[in-house]
């Protein structure tokens, strides 16, 4: 309660001195810089407003997220070491496969 005063008297003495420095001719930049400065301000209001059990929930959501996200790094890393290791085996297995023919056509050519 005691932050929702002081936010209030914060943006009533803000407001009094953006009304005490208006011009004439209000830029639209301007503008838009306050506009986004209110919505940040109401978007901090919300967070200092969320009870404990709002960030031991989002705590838990977020650790299992990134459980999750370890898990799938350490498959993608696993799937990607099997993919190379079958590349290796095939290319060893066709290197061997040409050995063997030409020992086989040596000893065609002997006998």
């Amino acid at each position: 309660m005691l932050y929702r005063v002081l936010f209030c008297i914060f943006l009533s003495g803000f407001a009094s001195f953006s009304m005490a420095e208006k011009s004439v001719s209000e830029d639209p930049k301007e503008l838009a810089q306050t506009v986004f400065e209110l919505e940040r301000s109401v978007a901090i209001l919300q967070l200092s407003t969320a009870s404990l059990g709002d960030y031991q929930s989002l705590s838990t959501k977020i650790t299992n997220v990134k459980s999750l996200e370890y898990r799938v790094n350490f498959l993608g890393n696993l799937t990607f070491l099997l993919f190379m290791t079958l590349v290796v085996l095939f290319v060893k297995l066709h290197h061997q496969n040409k050995r063997l023919s030409a020992l086989e056509s040596r000893t065609d050519d002997k006998s």
